[in-house]
């Protein structure tokens, strides 16, 4: 409890450095704000002199600020657009395929062939086998369907 009372900004900057190097091992960006924020204080403290309530409070809410700030900005630049967020999502690429019914659609429900799988699909319309359909939407693996309508 001593050193939490008596620390100084060589130890806050140790403490900084000890966070960053852990962050380097892999916590994917949990301790990079903490790291940043101990630096931050170390700083207050070498230029100014708090008290030790002073220098955690400061602690506490530049981390709070910190993390809080990365999160609103990682957000705000993202716009959703991962290259990698459909990588294990193969079936949101069969939207928009046109595709023929291997049985008729009973209480909802048949089946496709799509590439080299038989997938199950639901649609609200009663379809004869071979109907033309196109998928409009996957339910985890049930594919959503809506018969095409000649034009």
């Amino acid at each position: 409890m001593e050193l939490l009372t008596q620390m100084s900004a060589m130890h806050w900057l140790i403490l900084g450095g000890v966070l960053l190097i852990l962050e380097l091992l892999g916590t994917a960006g949990y301790l990079l704000w903490l790291g940043a924020a101990a630096i931050a204080v170390a700083a207050v403290t070498a230029i100014g002199s708090l008290g030790w309530h002073g220098q955690w409070l400061l602690f506490a809410l530049l981390a709070l600020f910190f993390t809080a700030g990365w999160w609103h900005w990682q957000r705000r630049h993202s716009n959703g657009q991962d290259a990698a967020a459909p990588l294990n999502q193969r079936l949101q690429h069969y939207i928009g395929r046109e595709v023929l019914l291997l049985e008729p659609v009973l209480q909802g429900r048949s089946r496709v062939k799509l590439d080299d799988t038989v997938w199950s699909v639901s649609c609200d319309q009663a379809l004869t086998a071979g109907s033309r359909v196109r998928i409009i939407a996957v339910d985890g693996t049930l594919l959503k369907v809506a018969a095409i309508t000649a034009t």
